[in-house]
């Protein structure tokens, strides 16, 4: 599909693409579904850096971008789950090399459960050439954190249970990432790994976090006028368990206005509207419909996502390839 000019842009595409190929092996290999330990936003893929850590820099013209994620699962359930994520990203030079940064909070309510969590990224950006794309190779460190609220522990007789715990019960843990993105003009495609270091929180031994696989790529097609571009986009995630699929498609108008659907392979599928209020403000919505035997019970899942493009002046380093930006 491209034709890269050096034996440097050469072997940094072929080492990509070897990486996407074992990937997607790793996923046929497993074959299960629905897994999800972590959330997973309909709206993710507009700053997928807080899953990816190679993705810390990829904006237009050397802007920083903050977004803001909230999502509301299963209304109508009494406890049901709570996650926001705040996520504050963009490119730097660090003594001349091309770099991103980013900062990432997270704090997941599901129940008595509370789960806060805090990792800070850092990529390396490489260029390979004028019209060729961009690759950013990252890593991420923080912790994770969790506790149960013991007090608000209900039971159907009002009576108690030997295994609720009576204290409350808290526990923290390192947490570490890693990532590779590219993206071109029309293109884009990004492995990472969360949970490298398997964390356990301390409540229960026998309980961590998991090594999570994510998979993306997504490509544009320019409709017959330029004002409007439609965008595929698949994601793959598995903890080497379970795995799950999604397939999204977005119709964008002239970088302002877009609409889409999500489908999670038997989970749920979704619709998706956003729009850019102001210079650099974005907002957006999504409403979820679970495919499963949940829909009987559930109001759906709303997510709603909120983020500024803002310059932050650094030292001009090397020219090099800005891709537009598939949001």
């Amino acid at each position: 599909m491209f034709t890269f000019v050096g034996k440097r842009g050469k072997s940094c595409m072929n080492f990509f693409y070897k990486i996407i190929l074992f990937a997607v092996l790793i996923t046929i290999v497993i074959g299960k579904t629905y897994a999800q330990q972590d959330p997973q936003f309909n709206m993710g893929f507009t700053n997928p850096t807080f899953v990816n850590p190679g993705y810390a820099g990829n904006n237009e013209d050397d802007m920083f971008l903050a977004s803001a994620f909230n999502r509301l699962e299963l209304a109508g359930f009494e406890g049901r789950p709570v996650t926001t994520v705040i996520n504050v990203q963009g490119p730097i030079d660090i003594f001349g090399i091309r770099s991103g940064i980013s900062a990432t909070i997270q704090n997941e309510i599901i129940g008595n459960l509370r789960a806060p969590g805090l990792n800070l990224g850092y990529a390396y950006r490489y260029s390979l050439g004028e019209n060729k794309g961009e690759i950013g190779i990252g890593v991420s460190l923080g912790f994770i954190s969790s506790w149960y609220v013991s007090g608000e522990w209900r039971t159907p007789d009002g009576g108690s249970d030997v295994v609720i715990p009576t204290q409350e019960n808290a526990g923290i843990a390192f947490d570490a990432g890693a990532g590779i993105f590219y993206s071109n003009s029309r293109w884009f495609g990004g492995v990472s790994v969360t949970h490298l270091t398997s964390p356990s929180l301390g409540i229960d031994k026998n309980a961590h976090y998991k090594p999570t696989l994510y998979l993306t790529g997504g490509y544009s097609f320019m409709l017959d006028s330029a004002k409007w571009v439609l965008k595929p986009m698949v994601n793959v995630i598995s903890d080497l368990a379970q795995t799950s699929y999604n397939i999204a498609c977005n119709v964008v108008y002239e970088k302002k206005y877009w609409g889409g659907i999500n489908y999670r392979w038997k989970q749920a599928v979704a619709a998706m509207v956003g729009m850019e209020l102001f210079e650099g403000i974005k907002i957006g919505y999504s409403y979820e419909y679970a495919t499963s035997s949940l829909s009987r019970f559930s109001g759906g899942t709303h997510e709603i996502m909120l983020s500024y493009s803002f310059s932050v002046k650094t030292p001009r380093g090397i020219q090099r390839y800005k891709s537009v930006r598939y949001l």
